[in-house]
């Protein structure tokens, strides 16, 4: 569960979220150092046994002896870490050891999955407090935006991510003669509730890949257009594939590549339709993350970023996706190489920001970027000013200097949000 507001207009954290933050507590008999670890520094001390992140708890991979990667789950204490969270900026988070850069996790039909090792396993950073520093900092920069990310994340998701429509976004289309008008939402029905009473329907898979392969190359405003477009012109994704490719490329011409993307949306609509019978993916829900990347990845065209999207976004799995400015920013602090491709950034961050903290930290940084243009200064500031203990001394009080850093960030959402921007 997503913790309340608090009095700064941001999220408090959940009991969970706080355990997180202090994974001493996931180490057998270790104990948390009195000073925050050096960023730079490696792990030792750390317990040898390997920790594996799943859904639930964190649990210990122990080598069993007659059997392959037995998992056993971890003994908590039985109180959590008592964490201040009364203000940002000021918490007193206990140290950590750095997360491994292997990971095992259970599969499907038992036994576990190896994950392939990080692309930077001598890189300790970011540390899990850079990250919570750095979210921390950046909602408190970003905060109509983050108040309205929450809101609208609290509200199931649909309007976030690429995939979503709003109305500002339905542009006047023509609807083909041709074309069959049933909606594509996926719509749970309750037994026991009236219609007005049922849940709003959600965004089905196919809607967030598609849209997430319009955003590929091209603006916000130009790929929702697109998006809206589409869904206008062809309200199912059967309409969509067996429509002329023509007619397919004018509806989304807006997000340019028409005609590569048409190509590649149709190839995966004719392969679900040969494999599965119907142009849908939900079966995608019932698959664990590695199983459900795999399936995305095999088709042209859907990379790491996308995949990460879909999976982060619409199946709301603990994804950290890895676009332009989250890559330009991470090496900008340092969290990643200069010679660090997006891809590899994205294999080296997911595995080190804490799954609490990804959906948070990926639409603050991307905003982050849109705003000042990649340029980490001021975030750079914050996190080590919060990190040497300083809490909200200078980096905080740049907010409130008229016409100052902040000014510029609520302006841009204004824009952005008359424009009929959609939030992440």
């Amino acid at each position: 569960a997503r913790g309340s507001m608090s009095s700064h207009g941001l999220r408090a954290r959940t009991e969970q979220e706080n355990e997180d933050m202090a994974p001493s507590k996931r180490t057998r008999g270790a104990k948390p150092s009195a000073s925050i670890p050096d960023p730079s520094a490696g792990t030792a001390g750390a317990s040898p046994s390997k920790k594996v992140k799943t859904e639930g708890a964190w649990v210990d991979v122990v080598k069993v002896e007659g059997q392959q990667n037995e998992v056993e789950k971890k003994t908590f204490a039985s109180t959590p870490p008592k964490i201040d969270t009364g203000g940002v900026g000021k918490s007193k988070r206990a140290s950590f050891a750095s997360p491994p850069s292997t990971s095992i996790v259970p599969a499907v039909g038992g036994g576990a999955v190896a994950v392939a090792a990080s692309p930077y396993p001598e890189m300790k950073r970011p540390t899990i407090e850079e990250c919570w520093f750095a979210r921390d900092a950046l909602a408190q920069l970003h905060s109509t935006f983050f108040d309205t990310i929450e809101s609208q994340h609290h509200g199931g998701g649909n309007a976030l991510g690429p995939g979503s429509v709003t109305p500002a976004l339905l542009a006047p289309a023509p609807v083909p003669a041709d074309a069959v008008i049933t909606s594509t939402a996926i719509v749970p029905v309750v037994p026991g509730l009236t219609v007005l009473e049922q849940p709003a329907a959600r965004k089905c898979v196919l809607d967030s890949l598609v849209g997430t392969i319009l955003s590929q190359n091209t603006t916000d405003s130009n790929s929702h257009r697109a998006f809206g477009i589409l869904k206008a012109r062809f309200p199912t994704w059967e309409s969509v594939r067996v429509a002329k490719p023509k007619l397919v490329e004018d509806a989304i011409k807006s997000g340019g590549l028409a005609e590569i993307k048409v190509t590649r949306i149709q190839v995966i609509l004719n392969t679900l339709v040969e494999e599965r019978g119907q142009a849908c993916m939900e079966y995608l829900r019932g698959m664990d993350d590695e199983a459900a990347k795999k399936e995305l990845s095999r088709f042209k065209g859907v990379g790491p970023k996308t995949v990460s999207c879909v999976l982060m976004f619409c199946l709301q799995r603990a994804e950290f996706p890895v676009d332009t400015h989250v890559w330009k920013i991470a090496a900008g602090l340092g969290w990643v190489p200069k010679s660090a491709t997006r891809d590899t950034a994205y294999e080296h961050l997911n595995r080190r920001v804490p799954d609490a903290c990804k959906f948070d930290l990926h639409v603050l940084l991307v905003e982050h970027g849109k705003v000042y243009k990649n340029d980490v200064k001021w975030l750079k500031q914050a996190v080590q000013q919060q990190l040497a203990g300083k809490g909200e001394v200078g980096w905080a009080e740049a907010l409130d200097q008229p016409g100052g850093i902040k000014a510029a960030a609520e302006q841009h959402f204004a824009i952005k949000s008359g424009n009929g921007g959609v939030c992440g």
